[in-house]
């Protein structure tokens, strides 16, 4: 009887600190979405920040990523094209890729690619700064952490989400004419046509709005994991591997409730 009373008061108290910690995280994520529509938000420290923020999560994965992208999205392209012509779906070839890469691949390899490089990086730098008490001394000078640390990160993050994952879009597209010509001996005019009737507005419109979401998930997260951490220097990895699991859970998440929406 004693264990059974363990065991339900174990699993209460689990219970009651994921609902505890999930309502801090809405919450905080709350105030970064006010703060980002806020115009006094903006003022010439946190502009620099952004910048260099920017520069850092887009300009310089961007060599990295268009020969990652390259490479991952010619193979992926590849099989769906072959696919298609097994199938004997040659005539719907063009909105099989427009649906494929601006719908889910995209914005997907894009969120992960940015999680793994940035969102680690953002979880490390806060955990850091809170173990060490920088936060503490940043607000003592009356300094909002929002508007000076945090809102750049997201910014930047939603930012290089978007432009990372239309770039990757298109090294995806151009990818796939090898393979048409390859297999259909299709001319690049042809392809082009091909992809121009079938893409339209909402596929693109769809790629930013998905493409911001997982952009806003893998700051925030990190950056509330971190602003979590114990004041302990060897409690910075045990938050930086829970944020990173939480991303992770985040972004498939979002995935599969997209997934959803194409299938209503």
């Amino acid at each position: 009887m004693k264990m059974i009373k363990s065991y339900f008061e174990y699993v209460g108290g689990q219970t009651l600190s994921l609902y505890s910690s999930i309502s801090e995280a809405l919450y905080f994520s709350s105030l970064c979405i006010i703060h980002l529509f806020s115009p006094s938000s903006y003022h010439p420290a946190m502009r620099s920040v952004l910048l260099k923020q920017i520069y850092f999560t887009v300009v310089q994965i961007l060599p990295f990523f268009i020969f990652i992208g390259f490479f991952f999205g010619s193979l992926t392209v590849g099989y769906v094209i072959t696919l298609a012509i097994q199938y004997g779906l040659k005539d719907q070839i063009g909105s099989m890729l427009i649906g494929f890469v601006f719908n889910e691949f995209a914005p997907l390899f894009t969120a992960i690619l940015i999680a793994l490089r940035s969102g680690a990086a953002v979880n490390t730098e806060i955990a850091v700064m809170q173990v060490s008490g920088e936060l503490n001394t940043l607000k003592q000078f009356d300094i909002d952490l929002i508007d000076y640390l945090f809102l750049p990160r997201i910014i930047s993050g939603m930012i290089s989400s978007v432009a990372l994952a239309v770039v990757f879009a298109i090294i995806m597209l151009a990818a796939g004419y090898f393979f048409v010509f390859l297999y259909m001996g299709m001319d690049l005019n042809s392809y082009i046509n091909t992809l121009l009737t079938s893409i339209q507005i909402g596929n693109l419109g769809f790629l930013i709005v998905k493409s911001m979401a997982f952009g806003f998930v893998i700051m925030v997260i990190p950056i509330y994991s971190g602003l979590t951490t114990i004041k302990a220097f060897n409690a910075i990895p045990i938050a930086v591997l829970n944020g990173m699991v939480r991303l992770f859970i985040a972004i498939f998440t979002i995935e599969v409730f997209s997934f959803l929406f194409h299938l209503i």
